[in-house]
This record gives C-alpha cells, structure tokens and sequence, in this order.
C-alpha cells in the first residue's frame, strides 16, 4: 500500500511539474497586439450648431499558446473622450455609462482539434449580419459560443450562439447587452471558393419570438482579367422575415473594373427592399450600396439605394500607401423622395506600424430623417 500511495504521489507531482512547465511556456509564447488610436469627429448641421468629438484609446490583446490545442485570450479596449458632451450625428466615442470608457471586450476560451475552431465567451466576429465594423474608437465584440470548421475542401463552416453585444452598433456601446433576450440569436454559415476566381457564401440567423425573426443571405461574386484590366461582379439576396409584418426581400448588384496601369478602380452598386424596410442587422450590414452614413436601411419600407465611386492608387505616382477615393449614394424612399451623400476617404499606411484614415462626407438626408450637414473623421493608428 505505501508504495502504491508513493507512486501515486509521484505521479501527481509529475503531473503538477508538466502541467506547470506546459502553463509557463503557454504563457512566455503568448500574443500580444493591438493598436493606439486617437480620433476627432465634426458634424456641422445646416442652419444649426456644429457638433465634434475627439478621443485617444486602443486596443491590447493578449492569447496564450496552445495547450494541447487551448488557448485563452483577452482583449482590453478603452475610449478616452475628450470632446462635445452631445452624440447628434457622431460616431460614438463615448459610452452611455461612462464618458470615457475601458471594457473587457473579448475574454474567451479558444480550442483547435484538426480543422475545427471553437471558441467560447467574448469575441470578435465578422458575419454578414453580426460584425465588428469599426468605424469608430471600440468596434462591436460578441459573447457568443462559435464553431469554425474545414473539413470540406474548398469550405469554411459557422456555427454560432449569439447572446450579447457591446461597441459601436450596440444599444449600449460600453456595456454588455442581450441580443435577443434569453433566446439569444443562432447563427449558420458557410463560405465556398472550389470554384476559380469565384466566392459563394450562404447564412441563416435565427431570433426566435423577435419582431423580426430570420435572416437568410446569399451572396456569390467573381472576379478575373481581361488585357491587363482586372474586373468584378457580385450578387447578393437576404430575406428577412417577420412576426407580424410583412417580410422584406433586398436585391443586390455590383461592379468594379481596375486599370492596375493607372491605379484606378471604378465601382457601382444597387439595392432594392421590397415589401418592408431593409435592416443591416447587428453592424454594419452586407449590402453593397450602403454608404458612410445611408445605408439601404433609411430608406424604409420599398426603398432603393444606388452607389457608384472611384479609387486612386498614389502608389502609381511613388507615394506608397496612400488611396483616395471618392463616391456618391443616392438613397429613394418608395415615395421617390432622395436623399444623398458624397464621400471622400484617404487611407495613408505611413509605415508598417502607423496608419491615418480620413473620411469626409457631405449629407442630405432630411427626407429619410438624417441631418443635412457636412461631416469629417479622421483617425490615427500605431499597431504593435
């Protein structure tokens, strides 16, 4: 007996010495990235005051090598606003529970057997209908349980339970909220490029007892070249049903040509809601049309957006990193009233670690409830 208790002891602490090792190198090999932001925002209202923010914040993440296949990882995201106390037409830089804020935006197990991801807790995720877009100082993050599957050449597999939401889309931005209430928002998606050239992905979101309850989206685009000019198409459908209203169907359309030689890239796009209004869902919605501040959403009930742009390469002229693009979005209502925007966005990527933005958007928007106003944002970035 005591040499069967001395072995099991040894045996533990064996155990206690391997576990320890593997938790120590799990955490010498970490990750750890993330980015410095600073940001400033104006909106000047006609015939009103003139609204502006500004803040400086980032993003830490931190994920431990794997231990046989699991991880844990962490993200700290904080918003320091320094600006106007007032939101009318600004991206929030503020939370509505604390002006300036710090939140714990991802904390999530993470497993990997073979071709399969799980992940379980707080995270980013990047769907059609649930996204980080980050447009502003925190973008979205989820609690949420996802699975991400490879198994099938050519296929990436989702799975996902969604219960909560914070960030820049969300009805609180510096606090977790339920999605859904206790019936939270399932998710299944899959993405196919078997085919050359071609990308053909598919979702369903489930809200069960919600007002609106389903969503189903299909989107296939391609892409190829011709004598030096490259080209693209893309289609897009979701349906969207509700209790007790009408459901929604949204068409979509794109184009784009690229004359690489010019460091030019010509796009146009076009959405249709028929039978009730269009919703872009948890973020910043999939549809091509959509725009810095109209999106085919506005436009309610049978509503229409179309879109068309051009980007510039400055690369073509040696001044590597920087794009400049300009665009226009003229949204219908089914009454035929517009609305429109003009965009213009310069991204500089000055070096492999600092990056600015700038945005400016010239809005008119009263017939779909919007400010006419002129509206600029500009970041900074420094990713570590």
């Amino acid at each position: 007996m005591k040499i069967v208790t001395l072995c099991t002891i040894s045996l533990m602490i064996m155990s206690i010495n391997i576990n320890a090792n593997a938790l120590k190198k799990a955490f010498e090999n970490a990750t750890v990235d993330g980015y410095v932001r600073t940001g400033y925002e104006v909106h000047n209202v006609k015939n009103d005051d003139t609204f502006n923010d500004g803040a400086l914040g980032g993003k830490l993440h931190i994920e431990t090598a794997p231990i046989a296949g699991m991880g844990v990882g962490a993200s700290f995201y904080t918003s320091n606003s320094f600006g106007s106390a007032d939101n009318r037409g600004l991206v929030p830089f503020r939370g509505e529970v604390a002006h300036s804020y710090a939140i714990l935006g991802e904390a999530y197990l993470k497993a990997q057997f073979g071709n399969t991801t799980l992940k379980f807790g707080r995270q980013e995720i990047e769907t059609p209908f649930a996204q980080v877009d980050d447009i502003g100082m925190v973008p979205n993050t989820f609690e949420a349980y996802t699975l991400e599957n490879k198994d099938i050449p050519d296929t990436t597999l989702f799975l996902g339970q969604i219960q909560k939401m914070a960030g820049v889309d969300a009805e609180v931005v510096d606090d977790f909220t339920r999605v859904n209430g206790n019936n939270n928002m399932q998710v299944i998606g899959f993405n196919y490029e078997g085919i050359k050239n071609t990308n053909i992905n598919a979702w369903y979101y489930r809200l069960k007892d919600a007002e609106m309850d389903s969503i189903a989206y299909l989107e296939a685009s391609y892409e190829g070249s011709l004598n030096g000019m490259g080209y693209g198409i893309g289609l897009q459908y979701a349906k969207q049903t509700y209790l007790q209203e009408h459901d929604t169907s949204v068409c979509g359309v794109n184009a784009s040509l690229i004359y690489e030689s010019a460091g030019l890239t010509l796009g146009a796009a076009y959405n249709k809601a028929d039978g009730n209004a269009a919703t872009s869902g948890f973020g910043g919605g999939p549809f091509f049309s959509n725009s810095e501040y109209l999106i085919i959403d506005n436009a309610g009930k049978d509503g229409s957006q179309t879109w068309f742009g051009a980007e510039f390469d400055a690369g073509i002229l040696g001044i590597d990193g920087l794009t400049v693009s300009l665009s226009k979005a003229i949204l219908k209502t089914h009454s035929h009233k517009e609305s429109t925007e003009v965009d213009l966005v310069a991204n500089y990527k000055v070096n492999k670690n600092i990056e600015i933005h700038m945005i400016c958007s010239d809005l008119k928007g009263k017939n779909v409830g919007e400010d006419t106003a002129k509206h600029l944002r500009v970041f900074a970035n420094y990713n570590f």
